[in-house]
């Protein structure tokens, strides 16, 4: 062991360039140590040789697992890129394919429909989309999203009236771990489409308690977690949708008016498709391309009889109907051309809508937040309904000429009534009338005079001074 003590400095400067990594320098301390060595002195001899194979050894295995490393991420570099290039060119094809849906239309009112959801695509302010099931308010939504300055980041969507009451604020607002056994720290829909655009569809079936939390939100820009105590910051756009009239629900008390008027900052209508008759074939050609490229078919055609069945159809159902009964047809059609019979029967039963042959139909409105609503301005209801307005006017044409003073006729010949052409009233003439009805109706009570007519008592008294009647 005296032997062992002799070479400890050497066995240090050993184990030291064994360490450092220096493998040459090491080798050569050996024979150095080597000399006249027998028994435990041989024995940690060795040891020491094991020692440096294995520093050696490990260094290779080290080398090797670098050279993986570096592989490895220049593969999710280069995967990286990939994804980045196609998810790229998927919001090219988004924005590009909802450009082509605002191309399908030839009809006014959808015209301006897209028109306004271009203007306000970039300004992040609430939008409220009405129409009834099935027009499209999705799709809208996705144009104004994908067309707008946040298309880069997500469009998250949730349909209200799928979720349980129970379950709606905690997909909303998100849940903190713990709150109960087995709970995780999950996201809520506001936190997720941070910087981008939250799409909350059907919310007029949301209930109450989960209103006055969205009516928060939206106030403060911020969520509180289901269980949490500290608000945390959003930045999200709020498109909201719905078939069902929220004036009434406000009215009923099943909807907060206070939370009306915050969606509604910016509402678009959309038609129904029985009102825009012109598009049915553009979208059911589209619909009829697209199906036999979903379904690796050849595409087919329409035949012309198919064809006048789909346009005399009034499809309640709207585009979402339409859409349907394209990819059943493509599906049952036994030859190149889609005849009648690949069509539902409940086509060729149902009687066809006659075309109008006055009158177009009711463009939609963009709406600004106020205390008038669309649904109380009686000049957009007029307009929705050009047969009424028609009927008034002619109505009114009949009374303006019984009430006609009578021609001073000449000596001997006998008075007679002017028969001059009936002038039709104007808009604004028709308004005034209605409102001087619904007053003189209610003995000048403005509140129920108000009610009568739809409107707000600030509606009213709005109207009365823009029609000269304050």
């Amino acid at each position: 062991m005296a032997r062992i003590s002799e070479l400890l400095p050497e066995i240090v400067s050993f184990c030291d360039e064994v360490a450092a990594g220096r493998r040459e320098e090491a080798l050569k301390k050996l024979p150095a140590l080597s000399g006249g060595l027998d028994g435990d002195e041989a024995r940690l001899l060795r040891a020491l040789k094991r020692l440096l194979d294995s520093v050696e050894e490990r260094e290779a295995k080290l080398t090797d697992l670098i050279a993986e490393l570096a592989a490895l991420r220049a593969d999710q570099e280069s995967r990286a890129e990939k994804l980045t290039r196609e998810n790229s060119d998927l919001r090219d094809g988004l924005h590009g394919g909802f450009k082509q849906a605002a191309a399908l239309t030839n009809n006014p009112a959808m015209r301006l429909v897209f028109k306004q959801a271009s203007r306000i695509a970039s300004v992040a302010v609430p939008v409220l989309i009405t129409g009834e099931t099935g027009t499209g308010k999705g799709l809208v939504a996705k144009y104004i999203h994908y067309n707008g300055s946040r298309a880069k980041f997500p469009l998250v969507s949730l349909n209200c009236a799928a979720i349980p009451a129970s379950l709606l604020e905690s997909e909303l607002f998100g849940i903190e771990k713990g709150v109960a056994s087995g709970v995780n720290e999950r996201l809520g829909h506001f936190e997720s489409a941070s910087s981008g655009t939250l799409f909350l569809d059907e919310i007029g079936d949301m209930p109450l308690e989960s209103q006055a939390k969205i009516l928060k939100a939206i106030e403060s820009n911020s969520v509180t977690r289901v269980g949490g105590r500290k608000p945390l910051p959003v930045d999200t756009r709020l498109i909201s949708a719905t078939h069902r009239d929220l004036e009434a629900s406000c009215a009923k008390g099943e909807f907060r008016q206070d939370l009306f008027y915050r969606l509604k900052v910016i509402q678009i209508h959309i038609p129904p498709l029985r009102e825009r008759r012109g598009d049915i074939i553009p979208l059911a050609e589209h619909f009829l391309r697209a199906a036999a490229k979903r379904y690796g078919l050849a595409s087919p055609a329409f035949a012309p009889e198919s064809l006048r069945l789909l346009e005399g159809y009034a499809w309640p159902g709207n585009v979402r109907e339409l859409e349907h009964e394209v990819d059943r047809a493509v599906l049952l059609a036994a030859g190149p051309l889609i005849q009648p019979g690949d069509l539902s029967r409940r086509l060729a039963d149902s009687q066809p809508v006659p075309r109008r042959a006055t009158g177009t139909a009711p463009l939609p409105r963009l709406s600004e937040s106020g205390a008038e609503s669309r649904a109380g301005n009686l000049a957009e209801k007029l307009r929705s309904h050009p047969d009424l307005l028609q009927n008034i006017a002619q109505r009114m044409a009949i009374y303006s000429f019984k009430a006609a003073p009578f021609e001073t006729a000449p000596a001997g010949e006998p008075r007679t009534a002017a028969v001059a052409e009936p002038v039709e009233p104007s808009l604004l003439e028709v308004e005034r009338k209605l409102v001087q009805r619904a007053l003189k109706a209610c003995e000048g009570n403005k509140t129920h005079a108000a009610k009568r007519l739809g409107l707000s008592r600030e509606g009213l008294r709005k109207k009365l001074k823009r029609l000269g009647l304050a």
